[in-house]
């Protein structure tokens, strides 16, 4: 701030800003109110930096400065925060009194009041007269419970009601590198995503996980999240039944929602600055921790209770695992097995499938356990397929090929051979071709020659090369690792062309010379040359006429002036 200490101040602009340049940050919009006497309003989340920027205005302001704020435990004393600021016992019973107490002290000084929110209402009435006559700046957390009059009144007064904007994502992301410097840009993404925004929990969360990596001490790192979720549960608990429900509905299905799916409190929580809706009527947290902390503050049974109903109002495939997480296993069930046989894609159909296998007091069909393991084996997770046909009794000789192909693609080649074994010589030729693909891999891992004879034997059984796909780039593999052709046919010379081979002399490649061809005969004749364009030759006038200067440039009249150099290869000049 550009204040003197004590007067009358000038109104003037920041250094190197017009007058009617637009701040920009908040402190500098804060700064350019405060030119003169008046109230300034400073509202945000939870972490979002209020008592930062109250901060910042402190430091920069020349003159003496007045800082205090409410307290929690303390929001029924009469005038605390002010008491805070002043230093001295205030006349709390009279508002004129204790408004004229304070300005008499704060005078030309810049007065600071953070988490007003737990103001008592003396104080609060008591900044409205002070604003005629000192600089103020409150910080005022959402959501709140200060009564509307009270807000109403404050915003009467205050020259300035400032939001705290939220960080940019590359804001945010080189916060979280400067705090844990040692994450990766896929934990740093995630923990950018997760803050929303807000930097408090950008700096816990990239501490967080930096210890989880071994990048900080893991008491300070709990300690630290242990504050931040106090901070916003504390926020959490200013707002109405109906919003903390829809808030904690957006924290347990991970994504935005619409409205009718969260209800009545969504005009609250957007009146706090906690979620945000897109045009197409989406409802979104700005922070995802904050919704995560918001579903961590239900107790079990109600946690429950919300998943039940959220299952009625979304899709099958998310309602079976509200229903999975609410403890109604039977119902996730046959939701999961509904919702596999609609998808399109092979990874969803393996997360639901994977979900019906797993869930706890459940016994899944064996159908429906190598339906799992098809997709996922399609999706790439070998050992999701090899765990779901794990099991105490035989399920067919399709779970047993598809369980040694999981087993071969984790690594695990004698389990693979162990349940590739019992695959019968009679069984489809899809599955014999499955079991004998297995074996042959497994066996070139540790004995390749035995592999060659039996890839031999392999392909006399199924034809060269083989119909299945699979067992042909076994095959294939084996040839690969023995340096064999793949097919039956052996290498063989490139036959030469016809003709008697072009000899070049001189050799191929000197500067200024030409191939000749062999001497001509019936079969190749002599191509014709194509008729060349006359060399230039010097003028008669020319000072180099006669000279070596003056030849042809070709090889053959360099090789003749080597030879005899006073001679000249050129015509003589007529």
């Amino acid at each position: 701030m550009r204040h003197a200490p004590g007067g009358d101040i000038a109104d003037r602009a920041l250094d190197g800003q017009a007058a009617t340049a637009r701040p920009r940050t908040v402190v500098d919009e804060a700064t350019a109110l405060l030119a003169v006497p008046g109230l300034v309003v400073v509202t945000g989340g939870p972490g979002s930096g209020r008592s930062t920027v109250l901060s910042g205005l402190g430091a920069a302001f020349r003159g003496p400065v007045f800082a205090g704020g409410g307290l929690a435990m303390l929001s029924t004393v009469p005038a605390f925060a002010l008491t805070r600021a002043v230093k001295v016992r205030l006349p709390a019973q009279d508002p004129a009194l204790l408004a004229e107490a304070v300005r008499s002290r704060v005078r030309a000084g810049l007065l600071l009041l953070d988490d007003l929110q737990w103001a008592d209402p003396a104080t609060i009435a008591a900044l409205v007269p002070l604003a005629a006559h000192c600089r103020i700046v409150v910080a005022l957390r959402t959501p709140h419970r200060l009564p509307a009059e009270a807000v109403a009144a404050l915003r009467t007064a205050a020259a300035g009601w400032l939001s705290m904007p939220a960080l940019d994502p590359d804001a945010a992301t080189d916060l979280a590198r400067r705090v844990a410097p040692a994450l990766d840009p896929a934990t740093v993404t995630d923990v950018v995503r997760r803050a929303g925004g807000v930097p408090l929990a950008v700096e816990t969360l990239a501490r967080h996980a930096g210890t989880r990596r071994g990048a900080a001490a893991p008491a300070a790192a709990d300690d630290d999240i242990d504050q931040v979720g106090y901070a916003v549960a504390a926020a959490l608990s200013d707002l109405t039944r109906p919003a903390r429900t829809a808030m904690a509905a957006l924290g347990l299905l991970g994504r935005p929602a619409t409205v009718a799916v969260l209800g009545a409190g969504v005009d609250e929580l957007t009146a706090a600055g906690l979620v945000a809706v897109d045009p197409a009527g989406s409802v979104g947290p700005v922070s995802p921790y904050v919704a995560e902390v918001a579903a961590g503050l239900l107790d079990d049974e109600g946690r429950r209770a919300l998943h039940r109903r959220l299952a009625e109002l979304v899709p099958a495939r998310e309602a079976a695992r509200h229903l999975a997480a609410a403890g109604d296993t039977d119902a996730a069930y046959a939701h999961a097995v509904a919702a596999a046989a609609g998808t399109t894609t092979a990874g969803e159909r393996a997360e639901l499938l994977l979900l019906a296998c797993g869930l706890p007091g459940v016994d899944p069909a064996p159908g429906v356990r190598v339906d799992a393991a098809v997709a996922a084996l399609a999706s790439g997770r070998p050992r999701a397929a090899a765990r779901v046909l794990t099991t105490t009794f035989p399920l067919g000789v399709d779970a047993a090929v598809l369980r040694a192909e999981a087993l071969l693609q984790i690594g695990d080649l004698a389990g693979a051979r162990e349940a590739a074994a019992p695959v019968p010589d009679s069984a489809a030729p899809a599955h014999v071709a499955g079991r004998d693909r297995v074996l042959l891999l497994a066996q070139l891992a540790g004995d390749p020659d035995g592999a060659a004879a039996t890839a031999a034997a392999i392909v006399a059984r199924h034809g060269d090369p083989p119909t299945h796909p699979g067992l042909r780039a076994a095959v294939a593999a084996v040839h690969a690792a023995g340096r064999t052709p793949a097919g039956s046919t052996p290498w063989r010379r490139r036959p030469r062309p016809p003709g008697r081979p072009a000899r070049r002399w001189p050799p191929a490649g000197a500067r200024g010379c030409w191939s000749r061809p062999s001497r001509p005969t019936a079969a190749s004749p002599r191509p014709r040359r194509p008729p060349t364009r006359p060399r230039r030759r010097a003028p008669p006038t020319s000072p180099t006429a006669g000279r070596p200067g003056s030849w042809p440039r070709n090889c053959g009249a360099r090789r003749c002036a080597a030879a005899a150099p006073t001679r000249s290869c050129a015509a003589p000049a007529t």
